[in-house]
């Protein structure tokens, strides 16, 4: 949906002159002269892959240019943390192949409010194959406008870009912003930053989640299907080893999601309304991985007439779990604030299941040869057995 700006390009036009940018920016003066952040690290302002933001002090003021490729808009904010809301914003958006640069506030995840009056003066703008670049300077304190932060302070700084309609109207950004991994002091010691599109937090949550549910469980559920015979006079602990082992993995499995399931929670600060059904499903999954081991505890003994419905539980509220779980991370892996390569991340999720289904289904087939074998033989001795009765 559209996010209106809430002003009009009348009502922030500036009184100081804006001017054509005659040739693209460059990175010279990075970490010497200026402060720069670029996206990739080290990637140059003139290509058409390049996020660029700079700061250069000039006596009370500092000039800062602004680079991407975006034929909607760009937007940097400063912040007093890396999220949303109570922040200082700069937006340059392309309204019918001319850019307009203004300033604005945000307030939670509502839509910037623009100054009815602009601080920027020396606006200049480039649009050019596809990647906008703008410049303007502003002085470090600006104590008669409500809402601009002191340069000479340290602040998070986020970069997004996003599409704008030929009206000037913004769409919400569709991928995470940029986000430097700490406070910076943009008039200080100059510096050349990168920053990061996924939050530490949530790389660790998503990691975590996959050796879990990819790599533990799957291996826990082959060792108690599958080698429950191969291991059946092996023991560990004194008790067998296929059951230890699988033991062993299912509860790294729960240690794993517990750790990683409160990780967006901290990140967020609570309940993120955003990521659509997936915090639904992990809860989902979360409770079901509680209650398996739990079930677990109250396991009749092996000749016990409950026996057969307990395994039929257990084997069940695994599977479920598994399921979900894969499912869940399916729908995670979309959401921008992870920032994962679309379509690769798909595809690679895709393979590593086929491979664990591919596997179970070969132990199936081979696990069936075998009984089939067995049989076989046990009836081959029954008839020499029968044969040899009759004989005598």
């Amino acid at each position: 949906s559209t996010t209106p700006l809430h002003a009009t390009s009348e009502a922030i036009s500036t009184s100081h002159p804006v001017s054509y940018l005659s040739k693209p920016f460059n990175a010279s003066g990075c970490g010497s002269m200026k402060f720069c952040i670029r996206n990739p690290s080290n990637c140059d302002p003139e290509s058409a892959s390049c996020f660029f933001l700079s700061f250069q002090e000039e006596k009370s003021s500092v000039f800062i240019e602004m680079s991407g490729p975006s034929e909607g808009y760009l937007a940097f904010a400063l912040s007093h943390d890396q999220w949303m809301g109570g922040d200082d914003v700069y937006l340059c958006v392309n309204e019918d192949h001319h850019v307009h640069v203004s300033t604005a506030y945000l307030k939670g995840r509502s839509p910037p409010v623009l100054d009815s009056e602009n601080a920027l003066e020396d606006v200049s703008w480039r649009l050019v194959d596809g990647v906008l670049q703008c410049s303007f300077r502003r002085s470090i304190s600006l104590p008669a406008y409500k809402g601009r932060f002191n340069l000479n302070a340290s602040y998070y700084i986020f970069l997004a870009d996003g599409e704008a309609s030929e009206g000037g109207l913004i769409y919400k950004h569709r991928r995470q912003p940029l986000i430097t991994n700490g406070i910076y002091n943009v008039t200080g010691l100059p510096q050349d930053i990168g920053g990061s599109r996924s939050p530490q937090l949530l790389k660790a949550h998503g990691a975590l989640m996959f050796v879990a549910w990819i790599t533990t469980v799957s291996i826990g559920v082959i060792v108690a299907r599958f080698f429950k015979p191969v291991w059946s006079h092996s023991f560990l602990f004194g008790k067998e080893m296929w059951f230890q082992v699988h033991r062993m993995l299912m509860l790294t499995t729960v240690m794993l999601t517990s750790i990683s399931f409160v990780l967006p929670f901290i990140y967020r600060g609570g309940w993120s309304h955003q990521a659509g059904f997936h915090p639904y499903l992990g809860c989902t999954v979360m409770a079901l991985t509680i209650f398996q081991p739990l079930m677990a505890g109250f396991r009749p003994s092996r000749h016990a007439p409950r026996r057969q419905l307990f395994n039929w539980f257990h084997w069940s509220t695994g599977t479920t779990a598994r399921i979900l779980a894969v499912v869940t991370m399916f729908l995670g892996m979309d959401l921008p604030a992870l920032d994962l390569p679309d379509p690769w991340d798909t595809y690679t999720m895709i393979g590593f299941v086929a491979w664990h289904v591919g596997i179970e289904i070969l132990l199936e087939i081979h696990s069936y040869c075998l009984v089939r074998k067995v049989e076989v033989i046990e009836d081959d001795r029954v008839q020499i057995l029968q044969s040899l009765t009759s004989a005598e």
